[in-house]
């Protein structure tokens, strides 16, 4: 006969497992197909390319590649102010309202006629885009406790995968449309498009937001109290506040500064996004530098980026499960190393099907890297605006890495490209070194805390002034 307290036991679990499954079908696809959107408006510009945005409005020498970076500038500034006002009015206003700016911006582009009108409307868009990933970051801790964070943001990111993989195809099918005599040209269509798509989502997404477990009809009122009690246990703090119930206090914006967390985060992720966005920008180019023709090139895009979706899934359901983040970091970036160290290995001789092989080793092993990062902050940082505000400013950092990702690869150096993998590999490198630096000492506070609670010295009343996350009963993760 089944233990009662174990039968209790199994109830609960099977309650929590209940709530959680229904939370995952209400959130998680929404925000997929949110930041879907947002990568593929920031990235479609190179399929635009290759539909002679050049020619059409005069672009010369490296314009196109300023025409890249000036996006990140835009995102890098605005990071930061967004999560603030998102903090003051909400995920279900704010969210969906940048979104119809960039969804706009980007039916806009489709209409530009030179190289300032380019410019100043990708600057645009970098500016609605930025509140959007630092802003689905928050969103999920607002759900989740923090070690079933990092799979729910994988299957997020993976939305920026599968934009890459597909949004060629999608170009394609869209420029076919067009003729020499069709009023638009194909990638004035794909812009216009696409910006059509978004605002139409962002119109859904302004009714199906709900800001917080407590308001969300959806759920019962037991499962909105299971939500919040799960939440309350997981950092450990009987004081615990919703999110809502947290006064704006400008001391965690000096406290964010202060905290070295924030920078160690902000280098590895900076790291890791020259080497997503310099992937994600001359995959299609790199791969014809192979050897391939521009046709085969195209369609041999999708598969890294498959590739790249599984490994970001695995990786990150790994990482929950285990309940540990810096090793999974350390294996991924050394993936991507190895990766490039085949491509340069290999540079003057004609294995180009090793070299496609190494092309795919790359992509699994630097997609999980952002995941991991941003969700590795998030959980070390608390209460919720502290958090907020951390996590924007290691985003905006790291976006940083858009603009060099967009110089590095140079067009005097194609087909091999030996500057821009030797960059980033050395970024990827300095990845491994740096996560593994932060999971020592993470380690050593979590041993300092353990013997603060046991040691009988402790003085609770002192320790309650500090913020939660340097709480003795606050655990970082590792």
């Amino acid at each position: 006969m089944m233990d009662p307290i174990h039968s209790d036991e199994m109830r609960e679990r099977e309650k929590e497992q209940t709530l959680l499954r229904k939370i995952d079908l209400r959130i998680v696809p929404l925000m997929l197909l949110l930041y879907l959107l947002s990568f593929l408006d920031r990235v479609n510009i190179g399929n635009a390319k290759l539909a002679n945005l050049e020619r059409d409005i005069g672009l010369v020498g490296n314009e196109f590649n300023w025409s890249l970076s000036i996006f990140f500038i835009g995102y890098v500034v605005f990071e930061v102010p967004s999560n603030l006002i998102l903090y003051k009015v909400r995920p279900s206003i704010w969210l969906p309202t940048i979104m119809i700016g960039w969804g706009i911006t980007m039916s806009l582009m489709a209409f530009v006629k030179s190289y300032p009108a380019l410019l100043v409307t990708r600057f645009l868009l970098g500016v609605f885009e930025a509140g959007l990933f630092p802003g689905l970051v928050y969103y999920v801790t607002i759900w989740y406790k923090r070690f079933e964070q990092s799979f729910r943001m994988g299957i997020i990111f993976s939305g920026s995968t599968i934009a890459g993989a597909f949004s060629g195809l999608l170009s394609y099918v869209i420029v076919s449309l067009t003729n020499d005599n069709s009023p638009l040209k194909g990638w004035q269509l794909i812009f216009l498009i696409d910006g059509l798509v978004t605002v139409i989502a962002a119109a859904i997404a302004y009714f199906y937001i709900v800001d917080y477990p407590e308001k969300a009809k959806w759920l019962k009122k037991e499962e909105r109290s299971l939500v919040i009690k799960r939440l309350k246990d997981d950092v450990g703090d009987t004081d615990y506040k919703k999110p809502r119930d947290h006064t704006f206090d400008k001391g965690y914006i000096l406290e964010c500064l202060k905290d070295w967390k924030v920078y160690m985060s902000m280098l590895m992720l900076l790291g890791a996004d020259i080497s997503i966005y310099s992937f994600s920008f001359f995959v299609p180019s790199i791969v014809n530098g192979f050897g391939f023709n521009e046709v085969i090139s195209q369609l041999l895009v999708a598969p890294p980026f498959l590739f790249a979706c599984i490994s970001t899934l695995t990786i990150s359901a790994l990482s929950d499960r285990i309940n540990s983040r810096g090793p999974f970091l350390m294996l991924s970036a050394s993936i991507g190393i190895v990766g490039y160290m085949v491509i340069l290995y290999t540079t003057n001789s004609n294995v180009i099907i090793a070299k496609y092989i190494a092309t795919c080793i790359i992509a699994i092993g630097i997609f999980p890297c952002a995941v991991i990062l941003i969700v590795w902050l998030s959980n070390n940082l608390s209460p919720p605006l502290k958090c907020n505000i951390g996590v924007a400013m290691m985003i905006s950092v790291g976006n940083l890495g858009g603009i060099i990702a967009a110089q590095i690869y140079r067009p005097e150096d194609y087909p091999h490209y030996v500057l821009g993998h030797v960059i980033v590999s050395g970024c990827l490198l300095a990845v491994v070194c740096l996560s593994a630096i932060q999971y020592g000492i993470l380690r050593k506070l979590n041993e300092q805390k353990s013997i603060k609670i046991k040691t009988s010295g402790y003085d609770d009343v002192e320790d309650k002034k500090e913020l939660d996350d340097r709480n003795h009963k606050f655990i970082y993760s590792l």
